[in-house]
């Protein structure tokens, strides 16, 4: 045995024990980095002390042999200390083997003593890191005690890419992964790694068995901060349905969810009005958050390739004096999603949208877009071409807008024809003597397909979006930041009218809450018409300014008509359309939701037939420049600061 069998060894054991699952629990990471040095220079020190060990007495004390007695074996002694070391890790040990003049030395024993417990410990860690994966993650899940949880109903990619961004901008969060291992060897092991190298607590259960919060056994104070819950399976329907599992056994539990922030993949524009339907059923505040692949690669591209920096912005007026025109290649589910955002995103105050499409089934694309947003052509110089990408037609659309073109996205559902478009778009420009700087942008997919032009050095000037580890990071997905700016904004909004609580994001419907996200998201568009910046307040190293000094006289009534356009290309591309007022007979509200209808969708210059109409006080005109003037108290209450661009 180890040690012999005494209440003191009992004792020391299970310390050891216990210490290796804290280590395992708390710092897995750390000790898959020191476990081979450790068990090297554990080894090495027990095969020391044991030939010092089975050394006879003369050559311990320094003497020489008796008269015809043999001199030591050292081969012998050398294997039989190297059998009693390899038995310090199988929790053995040879004491009673050693020389009787080292068991009665101190130092030798303490050292005896250290070494078999290191190889006691090194064989617990060992054995709980391969086997004790559900025991420990338990254990974590008791000890950790971060200020949020991040909850994963499931491991796939776009899951691993999201845990990865969260562990990259803080490593105190609690992850939990959810995920039955009843698998092949081979697709566990891959699953376990993933799991450890990104520190996540692992519940081994069936995705289909996620039924209710109080079955995860979470500790009670996990309730007390915010719980992110993650449902990013391709399986778009198994998400819809465990989010409505989860809603409506949180009543029947009585669990607390007032914390809880559900975050769905789903393509469905009905997801949102069943979850809204349900959580109302329910009686529940439950905030939740709905997202296509599509969604997060459009948001992605509007964020790092933004708009306004493909336009001449004059600050002194907050406008500008020339239109955006995109070139569209592509008009799949990406296309429209592009579209949509460059629609409501590129909206300028003396400029006008433009976009010319191109697809090589446009026939049937156009209709159905068409159909399902009707007031975009009629209300923007919207241009649908059917042309294949490389085809003469394509390439002479091209030629003949030239000139006009300020904005270039490629999705054509292939990444290589893809990029191989856009790189000829890029030639084609130069060949044609366009000066100024022009956005080309290309939706990739897969990341292999990308190394190959980047080996070529093909690349500068072309944008990439859409990569799966691009689009599932915390800043796109979670995005803390601008959630606070669109609450303070509906607060705000909420105070014209008296709404009480003024705070009431939680009984929000979707729509609306994507709504004030917009609007929230234009804050940085309005402040680049001014010559200015936002930063968080704590990472800012330049002198901040007075918003409010900014906001007067023609800038200010320049950015209330360019938010006005923004609402009305944000409503348009939700598929919503003009009330006229000749309609409107007996109707109390501008608004008609359920026909999604609204009277205000017109230009600036007849809103105040509107305003009239409903006997609006404040005015329509009057709560875009509001909306304006708010956004100092807004980045205020967010934490940003603003600043002058050099």
């Amino acid at each position: 045995m180890l040690f012999p069998l005494t209440m003191t060894s009992v004792l020391i054991s299970l310390c050891i024990i216990i210490l290796g699952c804290l280590i395992v629990a708390r710092y897995r990471d750390v000790y898959e980095r020191i476990k081979i040095p450790l068990a090297i220079i554990t080894f090495f020190s027990g095969l020391v002390l044991y030939i010092f060990g089975y050394m006879p007495d003369y050559v311990l004390l320094g003497e020489l042999p008796e008269p015809g007695e043999a001199p030591p074996d050292a081969t012998a002694i050398a294997l039989r200390a190297l059998f009693s070391t390899c038995r310090i890790f199988i929790m053995e040990n040879d004491w009673g083997d050693v020389n009787a003049i080292l068991q009665n030395h101190a130092i030798y024993t303490l050292l005896f003593s250290v070494v078999h417990a290191c190889g006691l410990l090194i064989t617990v860690l060992t054995l709980l890191s391969l086997f004790g994966l559900h025991f420990i993650s338990r254990i974590q899940l008791m000890l950790s005690r971060p200020s949020e949880t991040y909850i994963f109903c499931g491991l796939n990619e776009y899951a691993y890419h999201l845990i990865r961004s969260l562990r990259e901008n803080g490593r105190d969060r609690r992850i939990i992964v959810i995920e039955g291992l009843k698998q092949s060897s081979e697709q566990e092991e891959v699953l376990v790694k993933k799991i450890r190298e990104n520190q996540c607590i692992l519940i081994d259960r069936n995705i289909g068995e996620v039924e209710s919060l109080e079955k995860l056994k979470l500790p009670a104070r996990c309730y007390q901060k915010p719980i992110h819950f993650f449902l990013l399976s391709e399986q778009e329907n198994a998400n819809l349905e465990t989010a409505i599992r989860l809603l409506q056994n949180a009543k029947k539990d009585r669990t607390p969810v007032n914390h809880l922030i559900l975050y769905i993949l789903s393509s469905s524009e009905n997801t949102g009005k069943i979850l809204d339907q349900v959580r109302k059923d329910c009686g529940i505040t439950v905030d939740f958050k709905i997202f296509s692949i599509e969604d997060l690669a459009a948001r992605q591209l509007m964020e790092t390739c933004p708009i306004y920096e493909t336009l001449e912005l004059d600050t002194r007026e907050a406008m500008v004096h020339s239109d955006f025109t995109l070139f569209l290649a592509g008009f799949g589910r990406m296309g429209v999603e592009v579209l949509r955002k460059a629609l409501y995103n590129g909206q300028f105050y003396g400029g006008h949208f433009k976009a010319i499409i191109t697809d090589s089934a446009m026939g049937s694309r156009e209709g159905v877009f068409n159909n399902r947003y009707s007031a975009i052509k009629s209300n923007y110089d919207i241009r649908f071409v059917q042309a294949d990408p490389g085809s003469s037609a394509f390439y002479d659309l091209l030629i003949e807008n030239i000139h006009a073109i300020n904005y270039v996205v490629v999705c054509l559902e292939n990444d290589r024809l893809s990029m191989e478009t856009a790189l000829e778009i890029q030639r084609l420009l130069r060949r044609q003597g366009v000066k100024r700087a022009v956005t080309i942008a290309v939706q990739i997919s897969e990341s292999a397909e990308l190394s190959h032009y980047q080996e070529l050095a093909l690349l500068p000037g072309i944008r990439i979006f859409g990569r799966s580890s691009d689009i599932f990071t915390e800043s796109i997905i979670i995005n803390e930041s601008m959630d606070r700016m669109a609450r303070a904004m509906n607060a705000l909004f909420n105070g014209i009218y008296h709404v009480e609580p003024a705070d009431n994001w939680f009984e929000l419907d979707e729509f609306t809450k994507e709504s004030n996200r917009s609007a929230a998201m234009n804050i940085r568009t309005k402040l680049r018409l001014l010559g200015l910046d936002m930063a968080e307040a704590g990472k800012c190293d330049r002198e901040p300014v007075r918003l409010e000094e900014y906001l007067q006289g023609t800038r200010l009534e320049n950015l209330a008509k360019q938010e006005h356009l923004r609402w009305n290309a944000f409503h348009f591309a939700s598929g919503w359309t003009t009330w006229d007022l000749s309609e409107t007979a007996g109707a109390k509200k501008a608004k008609d939701l359920a026909n999604k209808r609204h009277a205000c969708l017109v230009p600036w210059e007849k809103l105040a037939e509107v305003t009239k109409r409903f006997n609006q006080v404040p005015s329509f005109e009057e709560l875009d420049f509001m909306q304006v003037r708010n956004i100092p108290q807004i980045l205020a209450a967010s934490g940003y600061v603003v600043f002058r661009i050099d």
